[in-house]
């Protein structure tokens, strides 16, 4: 090879390698600015699911709580309405008599420590009541909505005389139209906590573990384990030895520092509701001499004075962001094909985290929020007049639920649910959720009230197919159609609401319309 052209070569040769050197670093400073990225949105969805896991299993302590309260309650205002109303009936009882009789009736029930029963009429006067009898409260909020409404289940902020904080009290109530008599029982919420079922709440909550290691337990604030899924009746010290005092010690500053303000007045008032937060927590364990890092999450329940709690390894929680890590040493010989998997993979756990927080977990339809989400963006986008199209609400209630439950147990109440929820889903394009407890809600697009009565019979008939019990189940349902622009959700579905309580009220496993009221 002759000199010069030698020459030239060895000149070409480090600028080639240069070059070379020049395109790994650039690439690889790319590598790292898209993994920086890629893992800072990994971390916050894998965070915000384990966040979301405790949120959601507070409401479901809450709601626990709510329902058997509500039953309770329930229970009470229809044996009221039952004795007054023969009391009022009667021919030989003059008006002194009555009101007697009633007014006795009303000071001798106690609910709770502090609750009672009361009686309005249609103006928000107390008729019947322990103190204040004849006192008009049309001004309160919670009364206002027992006034709107036949069957009402409402949840308040109270302070009674010579209490210096607000509690939350519950009142359900239904309004008798022959005697414009709205037949209330409330209580406080924590003079009722014995009515709730732990076993059942367990149940429910070891379904919202987070990942492998992670499980939900509940604590009180001296620590002991609630519930738990192995170690209950014991205390966490027993398991987390000395992590456990920095653990209560937060939970008992959260409890410390919990606290509900109230602003009950007349005019635009508004309840505030503060509410307890997730607060968060990490300590290490040594579990056969190996050291691991836990984080943990938790809310405080002040009903009950516990703690709902959710620990996770930090190795499990950082997972998808360590993969990512070890996945970087290789982008230097396929930088371009490892982001695109990269992306494709984020964007498929993004889409499964979606999904999971947007589905009830026992019938795999839409949970409630998510269908209130996609329903209002509907109504939305059809609110002008040239591009709206008549629409449909249905509510499905499953006819005697608690019977069932009572008879055959809730493991077969759950499957009855998940049999009406698969027969919902043989219709993709309607969108469907279970809406709570035994109800299901749909969302019909372009619907006249007969297309929506065909359907929903098709969706009762469907029942049979799938039911395995000895005896029928049943549903009865509630639709309204909606023909004009800017109505909101909430008024349409409480519309649907009011046709479903009609179908129940009047013999159940029937359909009525809206319309027909």
């Amino acid at each position: 090879m002759p000199q010069s052209r030698f020459h030239h070569l060895r000149f070409l040769q480090p600028i080639l390698i240069l070059l070379l050197i020049g395109i790994a670093t650039i690439s690889l400073t790319f590598s790292i600015q898209s993994f920086q990225a890629v893992e800072k949105t990994i971390r916050s969805s894998s965070f915000k699911a384990f966040n979301n896991s405790i949120e959601a299993s507070y409401d479901i302590v809450d709601t626990a709580l709510n329902e058997s309260i509500k039953r309770y309650l329930r229970g009470i205002v229809t044996t009221s309405a039952k004795f007054i109303t023969q009391i009022q009936a009667s021919p030989s009882l003059t008006p002194e008599q009555k009101n007697a009789l009633i007014q006795n009736y009303i000071n001798s029930n106690k609910i709770g420590d502090t609750g009672y029963p009361y009686i309005l009429n249609s103006k928000g006067q107390l008729v019947y009541h322990p103190i204040f009898q004849g006192r008009n409260v049309s001004e309160y909020r919670h009364i206002q909505e027992q006034i709107d409404n036949d069957d009402h289940f409402v949840e308040y902020l109270w302070t009674n005389p010579g209490e210096k904080k607000p509690r939350r009290k519950l009142a359900y109530s239904i309004y008798v139209e022959e005697l414009d008599f709205v037949i209330s029982a409330s209580a406080y919420k924590n003079e009722l906590l014995h009515f709730i079922d732990k076993t059942i709440l367990k149940d429910k909550l070891n379904k919202y573990q987070y990942g492998k290691t992670g499980y939900v337990y509940v604590i009180d604030l001296v620590g002991e384990l609630i519930l738990h899924p192995s170690y209950e009746g014991e205390n966490i010290r027993s398991l987390i030895g000395e992590n456990a005092d920095g653990l209560l010690k937060k939970i008992q500053q959260s409890a410390h520092s919990y606290s509900l303000q109230m602003n009950l007045v007349n005019g635009s008032s508004e309840t505030i509701f503060h509410t307890a937060n997730v607060e968060d927590y990490s300590y290490q364990i040594t579990i056969d001499n190996n050291t691991y890092q836990k984080d943990v999450l938790y809310i405080y329940y002040p009903y009950l004075d516990w703690a709902i709690v959710s620990g996770i390894s930090r190795d499990e929680l950082h997972r998808p962001t360590n993969t990512l890590l070890y996945s970087l040493l290789a982008l230097v010989l396929s930088l371009a094909t490892i982001i695109i998997i990269l992306l494709l993979l984020l964007n498929h756990r993004h889409k499964k985290l979606v999904n999971v927080l947007n589905r009830d977990y026992l019938t795999g339809l839409f949970n409630r929020r998510a269908f209130h989400e996609m329903a209002s963006k509907h109504i939305k986008d059809t609110q002008h007049s040239a591009s709206f199209k008549p629409y449909s609400i249905i509510l499905l209630d499953i006819d005697f639920f608690k019977r069932i439950n009572d008879n055959y147990g809730h493991i077969v109440g759950d499957k009855i649910i998940a049999i009406v929820g698969k027969a919902i889903s043989q219709y993709p394009h309607i969108l469907a959720a279970r809406y709570g407890g035994e109800e299901f809600v749909l969302f019909m697009k372009e619907s006249t009230p007969k297309q929506a009565i065909r359907f929903t019979d098709q969706v009762r008939k469907k029942i049979d197919q799938y039911n395995t019990l000895p005896e029928k189940v049943t549903l009865s349902a509630g639709i309204t159609t909606i023909s004009k622009p800017n109505v909101l959700l909430d008024d349409v579905i409480e519309q649907a609401d009011k046709a479903l309580y009609h179908s129940k009220n009047t013999g159940r496993n029937k359909v009525t319309h809206y319309q027909e009221l």
